[in-house]
């Protein structure tokens, strides 16, 4: 172990260095298997995001290192800890995950670009509170193989990823699989029951996932008991649009939709979206008003917008995408897990990897919930759409008996209001030129009820509240 005090540069190995900014504490290396002793084993990432790690091609090069931060104080500049290896090799790219953990869990999980000298710094926003941080850290590096990276070929290689695995399709979905990933699309039979056949109360329920999810990811938390409901309140018109949510916008999801709809068909929907499909929903609604259907019909009854962005995320733009993909990594790891949040980790670790190689993809379908950007002021600016009714839920989460993840989330000043750890919760419900949606179809959990972005579906308050509007 080697101690260290503000402004401290110490050797932390034959090949490797520490510079410390406004941070006083210790480092060791860890040694031996990730499983090889209760400290060692106290402090690897969870089992899931491992998996995820290994198989985006991520090598662990076992240069583990556990950071003991006794304080932290404001320094020129923020506190900070820079560390030094050798080079990456060429062809290798490196970065370099640092994972707040305690006994009662991990906190933040943060991603950090290690340069071609081989050097990467870790530093946290709760690092700079007043009274300063104390805690401990785990340090990882890994490294990938990388080609020679521009913006048209990292769109390409995200375009790919999600032809892949998250193609456009709509799906049905049944009791028995609508939690699962199934190979079929929806069989072309099937149309004969969504179409409304001149009967007015014949509705049929649209399912819309949000960024980096797919419909079985996004709704497979519904209670099967509840899922049931829904399926019999429909008479099991339920069905899912998978669909890209990085390189097209909500505008061209919504016409690669109408695109598989048959022509001819006469189609009123109910639509439940969870996330961005919840822009999704609100183009869907904007393209029913419009000549561009064919001789398609489309009405469009109620809209359930479960923590989407109308009043966008700063998560979003651009220059927060690297936060983005902490939160992501954090909330699909810490507070996710099982094979929805592996899914759904793949998608973040290919961005991570991007980011970590210095090539910056254009990403409409994520910049499309910027609230400073194009699309989102143009979203805002539709007037209201006669017979549709909007609900919304939304949350202001704070953790409860993750006193680790607490402590770093109380200094986090991404966002300067109640949020679900993705999107403000304060804008779920707005809409811009056709105004916020009315008191009583809102509701905003607060956070002692600690629903956070991805576990709205599978607790009971949330999941209640959804069946009350849709089964009434």
């Amino acid at each position: 172990m080697v101690d260290f005090r503000a402004g401290d540069t110490v050797r932390i190995g034959d090949r490797a260095s520490l510079k410390s900014t406004g941070v006083n504490g210790s480092v060791a290396k860890l040694t031996g298997a990730p499983g090889n002793g209760a400290r060692a084993n106290a402090l690897r990432p969870p089992d899931h995001l491992a998996a995820a790690i290994a198989n985006a091609g991520m090598r662990d090069l076992e240069l583990d290192r556990e950071v003991t931060i006794e304080s932290t104080a404001r320094a020129a500049g923020r506190p900070k800890v820079l560390f030094e290896h050798d080079a990456p090799p060429p062809g290798e790219c490196r970065v370099a995950l640092a994972a707040t953990v305690g006994d009662d869990g991990y906190g933040m999980l943060t991603w950090h670009r290690m340069d071609a000298k081989g050097r990467f710094a870790v530093e946290r926003t709760s690092w700079n509170a007043p009274l300063g941080w104390a805690g401990k850290l785990l340090v990882k590096i890994f490294g990938f193989a990388v080609e020679g990276l521009g913006a048209a070929v990292a769109e390409h290689l995200v375009t790919a990823m999600e032809e892949r695995s998250h193609r456009y399709r709509l799906r049905a979905c049944l009791p028995a699989s609508y939690a699962a990933d199934v190979p079929d699309d929806m069989p072309g039979a099937m149309w004969a029951d969504l179409v409304t056949g001149g009967a007015a109360d014949r509705r049929a329920l649209l399912l819309l996932h949000g960024a980096f999810g797919r419909s079985h990811t996004a709704f497979g938390g519904l209670p099967p008991a509840q899922f049931a409901r829904l399926h019999r309140a429909y008479g099991g018109r339920v069905f899912a649009f998978d669909h890209y949510t990085l390189v097209h916008d909500p505008a061209e999801n919504v016409r690669r939709l109408v695109g598989m709809i048959p022509d001819g068909s006469d189609l009123h929907l109910d639509v439940l979206t969870h996330s961005r499909g919840g822009l999704v929903a609100r183009e869907l609604v904007r393209h029913a008003t419009t000549a561009h259907l064919g001789r398609r019909r489309l009405r469009v009854g109620n809209v359930i917008f479960v923590g989407t962005p109308n009043g966008g995320t700063i998560l979003a733009d651009a220059q927060h995408r690297d936060d983005l993909l902490d939160r992501m990594t954090t909330l699909l790891s810490v507070l996710g897990g099982g094979s929805a949040a592996t899914e759904a980790l793949a998608l973040v670790l290919e961005l991570v990897k991007l980011a970590a190689a210095g090539a910056s993809a254009e990403l409409p379908g994520l910049t499309s919930m910027d609230p400073r950007g194009e699309y989102l002021r143009g979203l805002n600016t539709a007037r209201p759409s006669p017979g549709v009714t909007y609900h919304a839920l939304g949350s202001d989460f704070e953790p409860s008996g993750a006193e680790m993840l607490a402590q770093d989330l109380a200094a986090d000043l991404i966002f300067p209001s109640g949020n679900d750890l993705i999107v403000p919760s304060e804008g779920v419900g707005e809409l811009g030129s056709s105004g916020s949606i009315a008191s009583r179809n809102t509701l905003i959990l607060t956070p002692r009820e600690a629903v956070h972005h991805s576990a709205y579906f599978s607790l009971p308050k949330p999941s209640e509240r959804i069946m009350s509007w849709l089964c009434p």
